[in-house]
């Protein structure tokens, strides 16, 4: 679907300040003050509009420098008057698509909408380039409409020319729009502003106005959530494909997924996976209900997980010791036909657990940029575990020492050692200035997986059977293969 339908659901009706000036304002002459150039896409759009918004209303006024797009949807805007290029890069930018506009891919534009682009100051490219797509719309409209209902002052060109808090907030929010769809595309940020048609992008092609009327609810459930007092954190994707992009398989890639997470001031966090019909209106299927939380004391800290899956309530309970270089356990407990998530809570009993790990992990000691952290799991089934099945009434009495048993186990990535256990996992990582790698090695299938996330939302997947000679792979699951 292109944009044409979901434009009209999020046209604006702002009433913000101007920037003031028009392009009959101010001194005026033969030659052009100021000219920014572009093209409009959604396939290339032939006979629209395109203009500066001077006051920040949304649509095109009478008054202000507007041009028409040619083939390829290419226009070349003049401004003339002294106040209104002065106002250039500090107003969005606009496109009115007409009915009888031609849009290179469809043809004859049946339906009027509109597009739009950030303000230039806010956007990592050349500033006098402007390609106005279904992506650069998504990233601006979301904000202004944020912007405007918070009351962060009226938006004008000099507000944003002058107040650099108003700046600042612009440009953290549009960063963390850019960081979504960087992360689901793995693109570089300047792509998402370009002419992904005549690059060849065709993933970003195809998905780009499809994926707008996620984006507009991701951030309006977001903001919601977030008016909440007690949520220190909360996040709403909507997302056509499989919800970890480190997974995605045939069966669920047509589907649209919402994936909410919330963390809360008690140390408590929620998660909801949930399959959507494809007007995203209706819950078609729940994937996970879930919460998870810590408790830390005494030199130990208990981490739950109860979730309800589609398989009935999975429970995974941890208790390991609150230090750098230390042990722990990880208890897996199972019951089948439970779809409450507080039954699942409280269901919890040695009789249901399926397995155990011993958890080896230790760390340099550092928070940020240099720390390094491996960790080594050894699984054991339900059979082969004669103590703490219930590690919720073991955390009550235990002493973190009594951990220090499990010591004979190594952390060490390189270790070979595996303890008679069913299976062996190790991983490594490392956070770096402008990137994540992890690393993970199954000791007993002997395959190996390399991740780096790249802090601009960039990622790279790849899978090694020796750890020296790394495949590039599309998934991270590709591994187990």
């Amino acid at each position: 679907m292109k944009i044409t339908n979901v434009a009209l659901a999020v046209s604006l009706g702002l009433f913000l300040s101007a920037c003031g000036g028009s392009s009959d304002s101010g001194e005026t002459s033969t030659n052009p003050t100021r000219s920014i150039q572009g093209k409009a896409i959604d396939g290339y759009v032939k006979g629209a509009t395109v203009g500066l918004d001077l006051n920040f209303n949304g649509k095109l006024d009478l008054g202000e420098p507007t041009t028409v797009t040619g083939d390829n949807g290419a226009y070349i805007l003049d401004i003339k008057s002294n106040e209104d290029a002065s106002c250039v890069d500090y107003v969005p930018t606009i496109v009115d698509v007409p009915v009888g506009a031609v849009d290179e891919d469809l043809g004859i534009v049946e339906t009027a909408y509109s597009m739009t682009i950030a303000p230039a100051i806010f956007i990592p490219s050349d500033k006098d380039i402007r390609d106005i797509t279904p992506l650069t719309t998504v990233l601006w409209d979301n904000i202004q409409q944020d912007l405007e209902s918070n009351n962060l002052g009226m938006l004008s060109c000099a507000a944003i020319q002058n107040q650099s808090e108003t700046r600042e907030r612009i440009s953290m929010m549009l960063k963390e729009q850019e960081y979504r769809l960087q992360r689901r595309f793995n693109v570089p940020v300047e792509e998402l502003y370009s002419d992904f048609i005549a690059s060849g992008n065709v993933n970003l092609a195809e998905n780009a106005a499809k994926l707008v009327k996620g984006m507009q609810l991701s951030y309006e459930e977001t903001r919601v959530l977030l008016q909440d007092p007690n949520v220190l954190y909360a996040d709403v994707e909507y997302i056509q494909g499989h919800w970890n992009y480190m997974m995605e398989n045939e069966s669920n890639s047509k589907h649209w997924h919402r994936v909410t997470t919330t963390q809360y001031k008690d140390k408590s966090t929620t998660t909801r996976i949930e399959r959507m019909s494809d007007d995203l209106t209706t819950v078609v299927k729940i994937f996970e209900n879930s919460m998870k939380r810590e408790i830390s004391e005494r030199g130990l800290s208990l981490i739950e997980r109860y979730a309800v899956e589609p398989d009935g309530c999975n429970i995974t309970i941890e208790l390991v010791q609150a230090k750098n270089d230390g042990r722990g356990l990880r208890n897996h407990h199972h019951i089948d036909n439970i779809d409450s998530l507080s039954v699942c809570q409280n269901a919890v009993d040695e009789n249901n657990m399926t397995n155990q790990t011993i958890l080896a992990y230790q760390s340099n000691g550092i928070d940020d940029i240099g720390k390094v952290e491996e960790v080594g799991q050894f699984q054991y089934s339900q059979e082969q575990v004669f103590s703490y099945r219930n590690l919720i009434t073991t955390f009550k009495v235990m002493d973190a020492d009594e951990l220090n048993q499990f010591n004979y186990i190594s952390a060490d990535f390189n270790n070979e050692e595996t303890h008679l256990s069913t299976s062996v996992l190790r991983n490594h990582s490392t956070h770096l200035e402008d990137r994540y790698v992890w690393l993970g090695r199954d000791v007993i299938k002997g395959t190996w997986s390399k991740q780096i996330q790249y802090k601009s939302g960039l990622h790279e997947f790849y899978c090694s059977v020796d750890g020296e000679v790394w495949n590039p792979v599309n998934k991270i699951s590709d591994c187990d293969k």
